[in-house]
């Protein structure tokens, strides 16, 4: 179940409209639209726990992992550390897309990935996301 549909389930459920729920938690109308649409997420984890709150269940059955960590870099960085951890959230994900990597593997390579993140921004080294590019191989 997408986040989106988590919310217009949990507020269906409460027999709330979106007005209702965007007044609750301080938003439009057209936000939570957004929201159940997947077509956005809240911005840091006190929106998110907001959200959770008005919608009576746990934050955690809102956030995903990989929302986690980006609710937790755009509260530390802002929005454009958040912006660069999902871009490369995408390129760690794009890398291994269809390959032979175990689910769990590829959790705890994202895992250690996003802990090396955390640590350079902390260390206040820039992290510039660069395009992959494969060379071909030689040879063949």
């Amino acid at each position: 179940m997408t986040f989106g549909e988590k919310v217009k389930a949990e507020r269906t459920k409460l027999g709330l409209n979106q007005d209702e729920l965007a007044e609750k938690i301080g938003v439009t109308r057209r936000v939570i639209c957004s929201y159940e649409n997947d077509k956005s997420r809240p911005r840091g984890t006190e929106r998110y726990k907001k959200l959770a709150e008005a919608l009576n269940v746990n934050v955690n059955y809102l956030l995903s992992e990989d929302d986690a960590f980006i609710a937790d870099v755009e509260d530390k960085y802002g929005r454009r550390g958040a912006r660069q951890a999902q871009e490369l959230l995408a390129e760690v994900t794009g890398l291994f897309a269809g390959g032979e990597m175990a689910d769990e593997d590829m959790r705890e390579m994202v895992d250690a990935i996003q802990e090396a993140y955390l640590i350079a921004k902390k260390n206040n080294k820039k992290y510039t996301p660069k395009k992959l590019v494969c060379s071909p191989s030689r040879g063949q």
